[in-house]
């Protein structure tokens, strides 16, 4: 299984609102299984959409049997800052614990390092374990507990380590 990410675009907005429709993917992210707002609609999906600047979004590719699919998400935001963030999620729920969530966000840190970032950080909810157990395995460290106390964690990875992003 190969993956690759490719830039998202407007036309792949109605699949990922199918993706944050899925309540095993939304109840681990801060909005939607947080603060409990459920499935979004889509006026406010595209709000969303339209509220990015100056990031970066990639829809998360699988190769299987000759065949391509696309399978989630992984962003990258607030570029003009010391720390990029950086999100992501698979919406496959077949494809958890396969490894494509990891290989997606070295793409991504591969794509930081290209453009001369060396720091980048996320904010996790501290109930999404998979996230964290990701992020740990490729040198995250908790920087300090979020604006929800002990509800997230930020975590921070300082000189994108070269070792990593070989692979």
């Amino acid at each position: 299984m190969q993956v690759s990410l490719r830039p998202a675009t407007k036309s792949d907005l109605e699949l990922m609102l199918a993706w944050r429709s899925n309540p095993l993917v939304y109840e681990d992210l801060y909005t939607q299984g947080y603060l409990r707002e459920g499935p979004l609609g889509w006026s406010k999906h595209l709000a969303w959409w339209n509220s990015r600047y100056n990031w970066r979004i990639w829809i998360i590719q699988v190769e299987e049997s000759d065949y391509t699919r696309s399978v989630g998400v992984v962003s990258v935001s607030q570029l003009d800052s010391w720390a990029p963030q950086i999100g992501f999620y698979v919406g496959e729920i077949t494809l958890w614990g396969k490894g494509v969530g990891k290989e997606a966000v070295l793409h991504a840190l591969k794509w930081l390092k290209q453009k001369k970032y060396s720091r980048v950080r996320t904010t996790v909810l501290q109930t999404n374990e998979r996230s964290l157990k990701l992020l740990a395995s490729l040198g995250f460290q908790r920087m300090r507990e979020g604006r929800l106390g002990e509800m997230e964690v930020e975590l921070f990875l300082n000189n994108l380590p070269e070792k990593v992003l070989t692979t």
